[in-house]
């Protein structure tokens, strides 16, 4: 285990505790398993290497959004109120 830990520091690899989402887990398990991946981890990472790789991912994730408006209908380009 030790070798396996210096290998993934060598690389860049860095560790990271998250908590998912029931839904992001059923995502997760249902991705994992279509491809046969060793683990949730490697799905984690295969997604978002994908995006990474994919320019129309990387756009629709990576792409600056506008904050959303408080009041639907309210025009963007109007002063809001404080």
């Amino acid at each position: 285990m030790r070798r396996k830990k210096q290998r993934e520091l060598a690389a860049g690899y860095r560790r990271a505790s998250v908590a998912l989402s029931p839904t992001s887990l059923d995502v997760i398990e249902r991705i994992k398993t279509n491809f046969e991946l060793p683990s949730r981890e490697a799905t984690i990472n295969a997604v978002l290497e994908l995006i990474d790789s994919d320019m129309f991912l990387w756009h629709e994730f990576m792409s600056h959004r506008p904050a959303k408006l408080e009041k639907e209908g309210e025009d963007p380009g109007r002063p809001r109120s404080p």
